[in-house]
């Protein structure tokens, strides 16, 4: 009788710990260098130095088994994801960086406990970390940075942890004028 009941509780413990809820981790980065030749393109493509960053990106992530990956519906933003999802074997998720709380929330609601790489812009960035219930580790992204890396972690119990950090070459700062972020 021990016995059984020794095993009953092994076994009520292991399913307690596999239940344990995992915290969400959240991979958060601005698009690569992008053309900025022409004034007039709205939807510019990414630069030679982007190529190559898009591709550390993905060489970085490499130890880490993402779940979902979300790109604005941009040129740059698609391209800064794609070596990562096709290394990674995952679609990229579309949102709308115009309304990013409801992005945010959805998000975080269809992805709970796993990790997941966003691709936004200067602009989008930090206010995700934001609607993501976190605080901004700094105020603004310059227009010709691109190399920032953002480690959001939410807990179970709704903490956060944000870990700031940078990939791939150091900035330029050889890229014209952003007419867009």
């Amino acid at each position: 009788m021990k016995n059984y009941i020794s095993l009953a509780f092994l076994f009520i413990s292991i399913t307690l710990f596999a239940q344990k809820e995992k915290a969400t981790t959240i991979y958060m980065v601005r698009h690569a260098e992008k053309m900025t030749d022409n004034p007039q393109e709205k939807d510019p493509i990414l630069t030679s130095k982007g190529n190559e960053r898009a591709l550390a990106l993905s060489k970085l992530l490499n130890a880490v088994s993402l779940d979902a990956i979300y790109s604005t519906d941009y040129k740059r933003t698609r391209a800064t994801a794609a070596a990562t999802a096709k290394d990674q074997h995952l679609e990229i998720q579309l949102y709308d960086a115009k309304n990013i709380k409801a992005a945010a929330a959805s998000m975080l609601q269809n992805n709970k406990g796993k990790n997941l790489l966003i691709i936004g812009h200067s602009n989008t960035v930090l206010e995700t970390i934001e609607a993501m219930g976190a605080k901004k580790p700094f105020d603004s992204i310059a227009d010709q940075d691109y190399n920032n890396l953002f480690l959001l972690i939410i807990n179970p119990d709704g903490s956060t942890e944000v870990t700031a950090m940078h990939y791939g070459a150091p900035n330029s700062y050889t890229e014209g004028e952003q007419m867009m972020h």
